[in-house]
């Protein structure tokens, strides 16, 4: 299936793009997660911490809704879904 990635700060700096389109091959959100850190190593330090899981401040929304929304990790992904990463900023 082909998805199409849209990356903010500091992720797109990682991968050097905004916009990714991705051919996968799997069914879920986190084994397109692991395949995206085997192309793009330096992903894994921003998207995960010592723990192994997920970073607190991170968001990933699918087709526009927030992956928590969804089924998390679980999240069964189909051809032509738009996945967004970003961190959100405040401030006053």
């Amino acid at each position: 299936m082909k998805l199409k990635i849209k990356l903010l700060k500091p992720f797109s700096t990682v991968v050097g793009k905004n916009e990714l389109e991705y051919n996968f091959k799997g069914i879920i959100l986190e084994d397109f997660l692991k395949e995206l850190i085997l192309k793009y190593p330096k992903l894994e330090k921003e998207l995960y911490n010592e723990d192994s899981k997920l970073t607190e401040y991170l968001c990933i929304f699918i087709n526009d809704k927030p992956m928590t929304a969804l089924k998390g990790l679980n999240t069964k992904l189909k051809d032509d879904d738009e996945i967004l990463f970003f961190i959100p900023i405040s401030g006053g």
